[in-house]
């Protein structure tokens, strides 16, 4: 792919792929729009690297004029060199817009609340499901863990249901990717409860989420109903 091309691609892609009257009477809905941001995106990831290996070719022909004392070609190299890299920044700034503008629009587009099915979780440990609950938590191996369901990178509320009688509780921590948090798991007097764990940042939406006991009172931490996660921007 040339410079050329490149540039008539990324030119061409904002024309209109409707009259513009047929525009004017009809915004496009947020899928589509999100779709044309994700092949924006692959078309400037896709020029960026041709352009990258022809500006390192326009380095070393600079370098070997200059060596074998062709001033003139060499400065002709340089300015060539220049151009480029100054087209490369423009583009990679455009990429990082075009990124942030999917990232955001995927954000709104979220539910309220994303559940995790326990059905999904893949259990650890001695961990066991049972009539719809998650128990048997029974020291620090045991965990459930999941694989995020290719959510944007950013804060989540991490909202448990559980039941915990008198000999059970403890501690647990919820880890993603890079990040982690601790919360403690006290006694449901009155049956089952929702408990807001804190917000946990997320880097990786199609990456692990991991449920994992920490300390344990007696025998068993929790009895897990449910786990929700909500945007932190709701």
């Amino acid at each position: 792919m040339n410079r050329t091309l490149v540039a008539a691609l990324l030119l061409g892609f904002g024309a209109p792929a409707c009259p513009a009257d047929a525009q004017e009477t009809r915004a496009p809905t947020a899928p589509l729009e999100l779709e044309r941001l994700s092949f924006q995106k692959r078309l400037l990831e896709a020029g960026l690297r041709p352009l990258q290996q022809h500006l390192s070719a326009l380095q070393e022909l600079e370098k070997q004029r200059a060596t074998s004392g062709d001033y003139a070609g060499a400065i002709e190299a340089r300015n060539q060199r220049k151009k480029l890299t100054t087209e490369l920044e423009r583009l990679d700034k455009e990429l990082l817009l075009t990124q942030t503008r999917e990232q955001s629009l995927k954000a709104r587009l979220l539910p309220d609340r994303i559940t995790l099915p326990l059905e999904d979780a893949r259990l650890e440990g001695g961990v066991q499901r049972t009539g719809g609950e998650l128990t048997g938590w029974s020291g620090p191996d045991s965990a459930a863990s999941w694989t995020l369901p290719n959510l944007p990178p950013g804060g989540y509320e991490i909202l448990l249901k559980y039941r915990c009688g008198a000999l059970e509780g403890g501690t647990l921590e919820i880890q993603e990717t890079r990040f982690h948090l601790s919360a403690e798991v006290l006694t449901t007097l009155r049956g089952p409860q929702e408990k807001n764990l804190g917000t946990l940042k997320i880097t990786d939406g199609t990456g692990p989420l991991v449920i994992r006991a920490r300390g344990v009172l007696k025998d068993n931490l929790m009895h897990l109903l449910a786990v929700h996660l909500v945007p932190a921007a709701r």
